[in-house]
């Protein structure tokens, strides 16, 4: 391509590319489009259309639009997703923005949520246990953070011991998060049916056990019941003066002993003994304790406890019949316990009431009694107990010399055998001290025995030790004898054997080289330098010193051959003699 014509065009291209990032991305991107969400913030994206061409369809009302594959709106209108915190570009020419809160569910609380798009509930229900329906959700939102869109959704925020009836109100400690605190259980009662769950409307048989729940108010109510037992007192109140003294039936006053009166569980205080003074009797308030007359005609005042309770199995039949624990303890326990007293004291006479094996049985019959009536009501009697029967002056007075009188016999009777008790401990403390001396010269005794015997068998033993070690010594330096003995004789074979053996081995030699003169010239010859010359001279005609020639030579052989040392002769060898 001609350069005039590429130049310009890489030049436009240039220019071009420069606007769309300065004007497209540069300006319109981060300047108009760009929206940042912080943390703790959400989205709402309503799409209004393409633009500036393109037609879409609205979507219905109290529908949200959803995405297609490329991630572009399929209708105008609320968009589902809620982009989260960060940085977002969405053009203002085709998305309303707007940014809002997430919801914030703290502990302790929890969220209902209102759906107001979707599809009708089914005739009959008003709970949603799907989404994409329209109403009130089943599920409930924890505590924690959502994001939820506030154009489909309401989210209400209540406490989470909203589920609990009015009658019976947390028993939690503040700031403890359990719905249910140890000791109690939880009676459900289902406003509607929960066709997941299969459980139908009404009170259910099982229980909430202590713990942490996220239950619906408007779809479940909770009666929390105590489980265990609990003390329900009926007691005998004295009339008082303005200053607290109690009133005598002939108008005197007695101190205040206190009192007591028809207690809740665990809550009554403990019961005083009301007395008389002098053979006169207090006036009862009306309406305290149990009354009820003897069969004889003597009015009888009685307090009663009584310990019953109520185990989980038995809680949701509780609530059923009769509410609440108050409801329990007012309608069926206080009742049935004053009752089944006056059914039993009546057909007694006041003596059989005070003393004797009849009032134990009065006790005996009362329990069993109650205890079968507990049962009918589904409830647990641990104990029912008589703690005391207030019966006449006139009836008790005689009762009580005659007790006095036999205790004090018994307590002379008592006295004597004390004393007789007395003296045989002295007695026995002194044969005791007898006995300890005894015993301690005994053992003296026995230990001094105990010690010579030891001594004695000490010396033996040591006696014999010497014997024995003498013994040992005599036969150990027989054996050391025989050692030596035989060491030498070992000694001096060896000698002869390894001389025999060498002299032998000379023969031998002697006899394999011929002769004596042969095995010499042997020895003499392996005895000669390895570098050893030999010289002949011929003795023929001429002078002397003509035969001299060459003798300077021959000496100085001679001389080199004797300064090497000879070699030494084979193992075995006998020198060489020096006769030639």
């Amino acid at each position: 391509m001609n350069s005039r014509v590429l130049k310009p065009l890489i030049r436009t291209v240039a220019v071009l590319s420069a606007l769309y990032l300065i004007g497209y991305i540069g300006i319109w991107q981060w300047m108009f489009c760009r929206v940042y969400v912080k943390p703790g913030e959400s989205l709402l994206l309503r799409y209004k259309g393409p633009f500036p061409f393109g037609n879409v369809e609205q979507a219905p009302e109290g529908t949200l639009v959803s995405l297609d594959a490329n991630g572009a709106p399929i209708k105008v209108g609320i968009l589902e997703a809620m982009p989260g915190p960060g940085r977002h570009f969405y053009s203002p020419l085709e998305y309303e923005r707007n940014i809002v809160e997430d919801t914030v569910i703290e502990t302790g609380k929890l969220g209902i949520v209102v759906s107001k798009v979707g599809l009708p509930l089914p005739t009959g229900t008003f709970l949603a246990d799907e989404v994409g329906y329209r109403g009130m959700w089943r599920r409930v939102l924890t505590p924690g953070r959502y994001r939820m869109n506030n154009y489909a959704y309401d989210v209400k925020i209540v406490d989470v011991d909203a589920c609990l009836s009015a009658a019976t109100p947390n028993k939690n400690r503040k700031g403890d998060v359990a719905l249910i605190a140890p000791g109690y259980v939880g009676v459900v009662t289902n406003k509607t049916d929960n066709p997941k769950t299969k459980q139908k409307q009404g009170i259910q048989d099982e229980v909430l056990q202590p713990g942490i729940y996220f239950l619906n108010p408007e779809e479940k109510q909770i009666d929390i019941i105590s489980v265990g037992y609990n003390e329900t007192t009926l007691q005998v109140e004295m009339v008082k003066n303005a200053d607290g003294s109690a009133r005598m039936q002939d108008g005197t006053t007695l101190g205040s002993r206190g009192g007591g009166g028809r207690t809740g569980a665990s809550t009554a205080p403990a019961p005083s003994k009301i007395t008389s003074v002098e053979g006169k009797d207090p006036i009862y308030k009306p309406g305290t304790g149990i009354e009820f007359p003897s069969n004889d005609g003597f009015p009888i005042h009685l307090d009663y406890t009584t310990i019953w309770g109520i185990l989980p199995d038995q809680a949701p039949d509780i609530v059923r019949q009769f509410g609440t624990l108050k409801d329990v303890e007012q309608k069926v326990v206080l009742p049935q316990v004053g009752s089944i007293c006056r059914l039993y004291g009546s057909k007694r006479g006041a003596v059989d009431l005070l003393v004797g094996d009849t009032r134990e049985a009065f006790q005996t019959d009362t329990a069993e009694e109650l205890e079968k009536v507990f049962e009918q009501k589904n409830l647990t009697l641990l104990f029912g107990l008589t703690r005391h029967i207030y019966v006449p002056n006139q009836v008790r007075e005689p009762i009580q010399k005659a007790k006095i009188a036999d205790e004090l016999k018994l307590t002379r009777d008592q006295e004597q055998l004390t004393a007789k008790a007395q003296a045989d401990l002295t007695e026995a403390e002194a044969k005791v001290v007898l006995e300890e001396r005894r015993t301690k010269a005994d053992t003296l005794k026995l230990v001094a025995l105990v010690a010579a015997e030891g001594e004695k068998k000490a010396k033996e033993i040591e006696a014999t030790t010497e014997k024995l070690r003498a013994e040992i010594d005599a036969k150990t330096a027989i054996v050391e004898a025989q050692t030596t003995r035989a060491m030498g004789e070992a000694a001096a074979k060896t000698t002869e054997l390894k001389n025999a053996a060498e002299a032998d081995r000379f023969r031998q030699y002697v006899q394999a080289l011929g002769g004596p003169d042969a095995y010499n010239r042997y020895v003499f010859a392996e005895n000669l330098p390895t570098d050893l010359r030999i010289a002949l001279f011929h003795a023929g005609p001429g002078t002397f010193w003509t035969d001299l020639k060459g003798f300077e030579q021959t000496m100085l052989g001679k001389l080199a051959s004797e300064t090497i040392p000879a070699k030494s002769p084979s193992p075995g060898m006998i020198p060489a003699s020096s006769t030639r």
